[in-house]
């Protein structure tokens, strides 16, 4: 598959303003940035592997975005706390004052609902059935994220009311998968019961 420089640089520009945005909070290892996209607030959003985190770290480093802080540690090598920059700030700054626009929807089962009638039904089912346990717990993790944030909404600030509201949105749209893969094993199992009477 061949992607245009237009999708690339898209692609590479939402990584290198998702670890800023990091950055902007507090100073992180690259580490604790990596974690961030596996268990915590990025991976709602975004998917990064470590090895892509270190490479952009390094990165925004070099473009005077991001500097670093080395921490010595015994027996290994030093920790590296990662802080963004005047000029990183700046870069975020402006990328956040742009328009931002919808992500087109790639989603495999899209494919599925265009030729799953070629397996059979049993297949999607299962399917489905696995993404909607995937979606319960995301929306469960992403829930207990949040418990502090809903609990405490007339004392934050205003970064962790905006860190509040996109946790809402992500809390939204794993609750949204659930009902849609309700609808779905409801109808497919209508028209299967139909077929077998």
């Amino acid at each position: 598959m061949v992607f245009s420089p237009d999708f690339l640089e898209l692609a590479f520009m939402a990584l290198k303003h998702t670890i800023l945005a990091f950055l902007s909070r507090q100073p992180l290892s690259g580490y604790e940035v990596a974690k961030e996209f596996v268990e915590g607030f990025g991976g709602c959003f975004w998917k990064a592997s470590q090895q892509q985190v270190y490479a952009e770290l390094s990165k925004l480093e070099q473009q005077g975005c991001a500097i670093y802080e080395a921490i010595p540690q015994s027996g290994r090598l030093d920790k590296k706390i990662y802080s963004i920059t005047a000029k990183g700030q700046e870069e975020l700054i402006d990328w956040l004052t742009q328009p931002t626009e919808p992500t087109a929807i790639r989603e495999d089962l899209g494919v599925i609902g265009l030729a799953g009638h070629l397996v059979p039904s049993q297949l999607v089912l299962r399917e489905i059935e696995r993404r909607q346990k995937l979606h319960t717990e995301m929306a469960q993790h992403l829930k207990k994220m949040d418990e502090h944030f809903a609990k405490n909404l007339d004392s934050l600030e205003l970064k962790d009311i905006y860190m509040h509201l996109i946790i809402r949105r992500a809390i939204r749209y794993q609750e949204d998968w659930v009902a849609w893969c309700d609808e779905s094993l409801e109808a497919i199992n209508r028209v299967v019961n139909n077929l077998e009477d």
